[in-house]
């Protein structure tokens, strides 16, 4: 079935007017028709059936028939901070971990990152087109929220202001601590999780000292040298493994 992300506020008792580029794709791509249904979700973790009512220019009317929670979105939270990269690849990144399950990305600028945003605009546009990738990944995999993706911090700015129960900082010299460890050594489990990768160039172990002071852990991904558009993946699929939340 096919299925629409739509904002809370455009749903009016048992009715919902879909709008924009969504309109556009049922009337001339998918060429819907009246009495057909659909599947809506308004990006807060409720799907609803949908049976098309009205279709005109621009516009199309559906009729709420039934409601539900999502079932595709996982208990556990995951943030992932994430050092910017260069090229495309932060687009990438956005993608795949949109569709393991992330609960939201923040791209941060670390001492060996390359890619600079120079100002205000420029962050809050290339935040709105990371944001419309994770709508796009979101809509594909069927998950029951958008993930956010915010604008750039810092790295003090992030490392200093993350709230998770459970904070993981991945270095290449850390030779102690697995990720499985850290996973396997918590009491209870926890209900939020920050993973941080850095750059190209990886972090510099004044950072990682920073982060620790703010109860962040560190941690290893073995003994190879992963690439920081694969590092995230590796580690949330990781984690979701480890947690259950792949069941």
């Amino acid at each position: 079935m096919h299925r629409f992300f739509i904002s809370p506020e455009a749903i009016e008792s048992n009715t919902c007017i879909i709008t924009g580029t969504d309109a556009h794709h049922i009337q001339n791509v998918l060429r819907l028709k009246t009495g057909e249904e659909i599947m809506l979700c308004n990006g807060q973790g409720t799907d609803y059936r949908a049976v098309i009512r009205e279709i005109s220019k621009g516009h199309v009317r559906v009729e709420l028939t039934e409601s539900s929670p999502s079932k595709t979105e996982p208990d556990l939270k995951v943030t992932l901070l994430q050092g910017l990269p260069k090229a495309s690849k932060m687009e990438t990144i956005i993608q795949k971990c949109v569709e393991l399950g992330i609960y939201d990305i923040i791209p941060i600028t670390t001492a060996r990152t390359v890619v600079r945003i120079s100002s205000g605009r420029d962050a809050e546009k290339k935040t709105a087109r990371w944001q419309r990738i994770s709508e796009e990944a979101a809509k594909q995999c069927g998950r029951g929220i958008i993930p956010k993706v915010h604008s750039p911090l810092t790295f003090d700015q992030a490392v200093k202001s993350c709230q998770a129960g459970l904070k993981i900082i991945f270095w290449e010299e850390e030779k102690s601590q697995s990720l499985r460890l850290i996973l396997q050594s918590q009491a209870e489990k926890p209900d939020s999780i920050a993973i941080l990768i850095g750059p190209e160039g990886g972090l510099e172990e004044d950072e990682v000292i920073m982060a620790e002071k703010h109860g962040w852990v560190s941690a290893s991904l073995g003994t190879r040298i992963l690439r920081t558009e694969t590092a995230g993946m590796a580690v949330l699929a990781a984690i979701m493994y480890q947690m259950e939340e792949l069941e």
